[in-house]
């Protein structure tokens, strides 16, 4: 089965080196910056776990719009955006497998109990994320077929924005200090691909 590559599912593979580069050079800088301006401690290492996230999360939102942003503006930047959706999503996942090394260290060093809700939802997320990854290839394509394919990773990325919302907005409501912005940049994310799915009529995300 051939992958077309007009759909936007195609992967860069011209531009997927440079993504991740550029995912690794930021964690870099990121650990640089935090060991090198603040004592290690448990606050830096707190503090690598809540930047690896917002990392994670801005390449996760820029693979999850990148498709119907561009139903919706047919802009050029925007395409080139959706035509490396699936590097964003290769470098998503690199990056919260960083974030999760920093979570266990942090977990490990402050002695922190972890509540059975974050175990499931968020062990949940990382299932769905390696299976993604996984997928990310053409051939796995062509082992799943295009329409289990898309079924995996629609319900993935649906699944993996619910988490970045829920856990956001819960933090947010606990007073941890979650950056407002954060939350609305989900919601929207969300209801930008609800709207576009409503208005190509349950339609095929290109």
């Amino acid at each position: 089965m051939d992958i077309k590559r007009d759909n936007g599912f195609g992967l860069a593979k011209q531009a997927l080196w440079i993504w991740i580069a550029a995912t690794l050079l930021a964690s870099l800088v990121l650990w640089g910056w935090l060991f090198s301006s603040i004592a290690v401690s448990v606050d830096a290492w707190q503090l690598w776990v809540r930047y690896t996230a917002r990392l994670s999360f801005f390449l996760f939102l820029a693979s999850y719009i990148a498709a119907p942003l561009y139903e919706l503006t047919k802009h050029g930047l925007i395409a080139s955006l959706r035509r490396n959706r699936r590097n964003a999503g290769i470098s998503f996942a690199i990056a919260h497998i960083i974030h999760l090394y920093a979570l266990i260290a942090y977990l490990y060093i402050s002695g922190e109990p972890t509540d059975m809700v974050t175990i499931i939802v968020g062990g949940g997320a990382y299932v769905v994320m390696f299976a993604m990854l996984a997928s990310s290839n053409d051939a796995a394509i062509r082992r799943l077929g295009a329409v289990n394919w898309r079924r995996l990773h629609k319900f993935g990325a649906h699944y993996l924005a619910f988490v970045f919302v829920f856990t956001y907005t819960s933090g947010y409501l606990a007073g941890y200090g979650k950056p407002l912005i954060l939350i609305l940049l989900g919601w929207v994310a969300i209801l930008l691909r609800i709207f576009v799915m409503i208005k190509t009529r349950g339609g095929t995300e290109k």
